[in-house]
């Protein structure tokens, strides 16, 4: 056999290999089934640890799909272990999953998957879990700059609403072939006082989770709230007592209505129903259905949010995964799908410095480093605190701005206001409608950019909860910086580096305003009535001398020449107002 035919026939042997090592893999595991197979599987990690899922991961994750769309994934798996976050980015990253144009969709669950990390596992097309797993516990709460709290009963509804929508339509997308995830079970998540139960129909073997109200139309007699699957809160509590209502129908269509889980939620169902695209699957239990069903189990009393661990996502049908075939690494993965290739996107470490940037916290030091810069740069210019102001202000709005919560208009605020309030101080005399406007418009903008750029008037629940925290933020930033600048007036010239920026005696300019403010007493070097000469031309700022004595003066008509004499009509630590008094003469005397 010639050299070449040797080798032509062990690269044909390797492309053989090559191709049947999937198989392989299958035969091994057993066959993968059509809808799931995969041969390049993109794995984008949502692992936020114990910090909240917020826009900036939302954006992230969205990007991150359209990059595995164009990279050519069969399949999208989405790492979970998070303990939830924001309700508008849950809803988000629901949304590019359900849009995704890769509907092989996957969320694996290697660690916990709360909150809204429940509900974004349900929009993907099927579940799998490892082996030491905690999933749900999705019930809205309240989240600002004073901690955690309940959610106010009056704003309950306007979340659960959204929410009861979004995993009914994910259940109702995975239902479409055969009815897997129960809709009042995936409700169970959301609220307290669910109470479910589990048939299966003796002919069929199909199982559903029922109510209390459908629990008697089935076996004709209380419901058993003993021995509940998922522990109790308050075991040993008699339930018998409360007498739930039949769930509503929620909306005009059987077929499109929304089931209540408890009766709590039967007119969020109502909301919820309005929102739905796809019809229901589940049967509706009536009188007629009596013998045909068979208890399986009492799933929970509703002392809690449905919360369950690995066995009980097998035994409800939530992991597609069998309890014996835990998913717990990428060869797991390679094997589920009968994948060739597994790539993982995880987020940039740009996105994770936008989100440290964004937070309550840093943003507060930005403003606070703001105001105190722009503060030293109007009572002593020197370049250098305007360039710190300069610096702080791009920190403040170039991350809100990359992840949509900072608008033009916002910006523009925010420099209209600062130079309205530069205007107000060097060129217009008092304190009047430019510095107060300016001032409105500084920190109005700055409250813009802690809403997101979509809402123009936040009327809705987690507009009002942005704008509270964007005004507590700036409230606590503007009462630290006023803090500071006490302190600099009284200690300016005994702080290091800055006291540098002091004219001391003996120099081209005598005393700077600085030196002044930082004297402890008097106010004013002046009183309202002395008469002094001009010795720079105010435009209208500018030194007038008073008995020997250069301070900094403030021209009341704009501009006054070298050698005028001007009179004090306003004297504080901060600033001397003077209008002219007449043509040059012998010097004057205070």
């Amino acid at each position: 056999m010639t050299q070449p035919s040797r080798f032509l026939r062990a690269a044909l042997l390797f492309w053989l290999l090559a191709a049947l090592l999937p198989g392989v893999a299958g035969a091994q595991t057993g066959a993968v089934p059509a809808e799931r197979q995969a041969n390049n599987v993109a794995v984008i990690t949502i692992r936020t640890g114990d910090k909240p899922i917020d826009s900036v991961v939302a954006r992230s994750v969205a990007r991150r799909i359209r990059a595995a769309e164009k990279g050519g994934a069969d399949a999208l798996v989405f790492d979970i272990d998070t303990p939830g976050g924001e309700v508008g980015a849950i809803l988000d990253i629901c949304t590019a999953i359900k849009e995704s144009g890769v509907k092989n969709t996957v969320a694996w669950i290697n660690s916990k998957a709360l909150s809204g990390g429940a509900i974004i596992s349900l929009a993907c097309r099927e579940i799998i879990v490892s082996d030491t797993v905690t999933w749900g516990d999705a019930m809205p709460i309240a989240a600002g700059p004073g901690g955690v709290a309940a959610m106010p009963d009056e704003l309950k509804p306007k979340f659960l609403a959204p929410l009861i929508s979004e995993v009914v339509d994910s259940a109702r997308r995975r239902n479409q072939q055969g009815y897997v995830y129960d809709e009042l079970l995936v409700q169970a998540i959301l609220a307290l006082d669910v109470q479910l139960w589990r048939v299966r129909h003796k002919t069929t073997g199909q199982e559903i989770c029922i109510t209390a109200a459908e629990y008697e139309r089935i076996f004709g007699r209380e419901p058993d709230y003993s021995n509940p699957r998922v522990p109790s809160l308050n075991p040993g509590q008699a339930h018998a007592s409360r007498r739930p209502r039949p769930p509503a129908p929620g909306g005009s269509d059987p077929a499109m209505s929304v089931p209540a889980a408890s009766p709590a939620l039967a007119e969020v169902a109502g909301e919820a129903t309005k929102t739905q695209n796809l019809p229901t699957t589940r049967p509706t239990i009536t009188a007629d259905d009596r013998d045909k069903w068979e208890l399986v189990e009492f799933v929970t009393d509703g002392s809690a949010p449905l919360t369950l661990k690995a066995p009980d996502m097998h035994a409800l049908h939530l992991a597609a995964n069998p309890d014996t075939r835990p998913i717990r690494s990428d060869d797991d993965l390679r094997a589920w799908f009968g994948a060739a290739h597994i790539k993982r996107l995880d987020p940039l470490w740009s996105e994770g410095l936008v989100q440290v940037m964004t937070s309550m916290w840093v943003r507060g030091v930005l403003i606070v480093i703001l105001l105190i810069a722009v503060f030293l740069e109007m009572v002593s210019p020197s370049g250098l605190a305007g360039a710190v102001a300069a610096l702080a202000l791009a920190l403040l709005l170039i991350p809100p701005y990359l992840m949509g919560l900072a608008n033009w208009w916002e910006i523009v605020a925010i420099f209209a206001g600062l130079g309205l309030v530069l205007l107000e101080i060097f060129v217009l005399p008092g304190f009047g409608v430019a510095g107060i406007s300016g001032m409105v418009l500084l920190f109005g903008g700055l409250l813009g950019t802690f809403i997101g750029g979509d809402q123009l008037f936040p009327t809705d629940a987690k507009g009002q909860s942005d704008m509270l925290y964007g005004l507590t933020t700036i409230i606590l930033a503007l009462g630290t910086a006023s803090v500071g600048w006490w302190l600099i007036v009284r200690h300016f010239g005994s702080i290091p580096l800055l006291n540098k920026l002091v004219m001391k005696e003996g120099e081209d300019a005598h005393e700077g305003l600085l030196e002044a403010m930082a004297a402890p007493a008097p106010a004013a070097p002046v009183r309202a009535g002395d008469v002094g000469r001009v010795v720079t031309p105010l435009r209208p700022g500018g030194r007038a001398e008073f008995a020997g004595r250069v301070i900094d003066v403030v021209a009341d008509s704009g501009y006054i020449d070298a050698g005028q004499l001007v009179r004090v009509e306003e004297a504080s630590a901060f600033r001397i107002l003077v209008s002219h008094a007449g043509p040059e003469g012998p010097e004057a005397t205070a």
